[in-house]
């Protein structure tokens, strides 16, 4: 026992080293876990309460949540507006939305005694990547050295699911089948489509952004094996393309140290309550992967998880979507109301139906971005925007979308910056 915790020490220096550019490159061995654990991250604005512009006020409101005793975890992210927080080790629907309240309920708390408030949400509607500050963390100044910036342009807010795998040849074939899937993750958290004062035209504007990071995309098709994996690593190790497992910003990628496969495309949700339902459905994606042992994806082209990728972050919930397996295409919310009353019939997890009922209710009325749009369409200027979507934050749980009200007669509209 005293030597395994030895190794584990080790593991973690090495990697720590490596993700901090300080050490050799380290790809840590796989350590399997439980079949369908889960665990949530989520990247939260941290905003002005009277502006409702970004507020580099993360680093005052960590100090408070430090003091805290408490089973999830508060990070700072690579701008000092941002703040991730990651949820406990999970196992179904009913523990992700508790503690994901208590998450929440917490982050506001201690928000409000900096004078801050929070948001959910993918991409700030009008804050400039210049104005941004990088955290005085390592990693992160190592990071705006490497990407210029990109490093500040990446101040966007995501949620990842983590999906715990049993062995390490399993992580990466159930990776190369969620990745076919992933574009319906962006449809359902597609919810912000201003972008630097601007309607972007896309349902989610934050999914462009990541592609211009030089290790984006996905797994690559010819990986099958970790040790395939491996290789590929120590590849691109060789020539200082990558240090660590953090360099690879695909959109589904293994998580060695954790025993996972990380979904990594969503749009933070407008309210948290919404993660622990999407991170449900990849969990019961995965486990249903699980059970068709040695099948692989039928297509890999990349060209089509391309256009799968662009027509979800472009149209959200009322996108297409093209079936890999089959090649036709359907509309996104008939592939997911499908694969939930398929999945519903065989999960373990009580609270699934629930799940499913938040999911459905996410689609209703064309998704979060349709909602946000239809402030803009009332007279809603960006701040509007950022006041709602923090005001959604600041409830325990979303009840439905409500209409955007038009802004009464000579009432003007909070400071609108373009």
């Amino acid at each position: 026992m005293v030597d395994a915790t030895l190794e584990q020490e080790r593991f973690d220096a090495a990697q720590a080293l490596a993700v901090a550019g300080n050490g050799p490159a380290f790809l840590p061995p796989f350590m399997a876990s439980q079949l369908g654990t889960m665990g949530i991250e989520l990247e939260l604005m941290v905003l002005d309460r009277l502006t409702y512009d970004l507020m580099p006020a993360a680093p005052d409101i960590l100090r408070l949540l430090d003091m805290q005793s408490k089973k999830w975890v508060a990070t700072p992210e690579i701008t000092t507006s941002m703040l991730e927080v990651a949820t406990s080790i999970l196992n179904g629907y009913e523990g992700a939305a508790a503690e994901i309240e208590e998450i929440r309920a917490s982050v506001q708390r201690a928000a409000f005694q900096v004078g801050a408030a929070m948001s959910g949400g993918g991409a700030h509607p009008f804050q400039k990547w210049n104005e941004q500050r990088i955290y005085p963390k390592e990693r992160y100044r190592e990071s705006a050295k490497k990407y210029g910036y990109l490093a500040k342009m990446f101040t966007v807010f995501g949620m990842h699911v983590h999906i715990g795998i049993p062995n390490a040849d399993e992580a990466i074939r159930i990776c190369a089948w969620l990745t076919q899937r992933a574009p319906l993750f962006i449809a359902l958290s597609a919810n912000w489509p201003c972008w630097q004062g601007e309607d972007s035209g896309f349902c989610s504007a934050r999914s462009n952004v990541v592609g211009a990071f030089p290790m984006s995309g996905t797994l690559p098709s010819h990986i099958r094996t970790w040790r395939h994996f491996e290789e590929h690593f120590a590849h691109l190790a060789g020539h200082g393309i990558v240090n660590s497992i953090k360099d690879f910003y695909w959109d589904v990628r293994p998580k060695p140290e954790y025993g996972t496969i990380e979904l990594r495309v969503l749009d933070t949700p407008l309210h948290p309550a919404y993660a622990a339902a999407l991170a449900c459905y990849a969990r019961e994606l995965c486990v249903e992967v699980a059970e068709t042992e040695g099948q692989w994806p039928l297509d890999d082209s990349r060209e089509l998880y391309a256009w799968n990728r662009f027509n979800a972050a472009k149209d959200g919930v009322e996108a297409n979507w093209i079936d890999p397996s089959t090649g036709v295409a359907r509309p996104v919310r008939l592939v997911v109301l499908d694969d939930l009353e398929r999945l519903a019939r065989r999960t373990t997890d009580p609270g699934f139906s629930q799940a499913c009922q938040m999911i459905e209710e996410i689609m209703r009325g064309g998704g979060q971005a349709r909602w946000l749009r239809s402030h803009i369409d009332s007279g809603a200027g960006m701040n509007d925007l950022s006041r709602v979507a923090s005001e959604m934050f600041e409830h325990p749980l979303p009840g439905p979308m409500p209409a955007a009200a038009a802004p009464a007669a000579g009432q003007p509209i909070a400071g609108v910056r373009a």
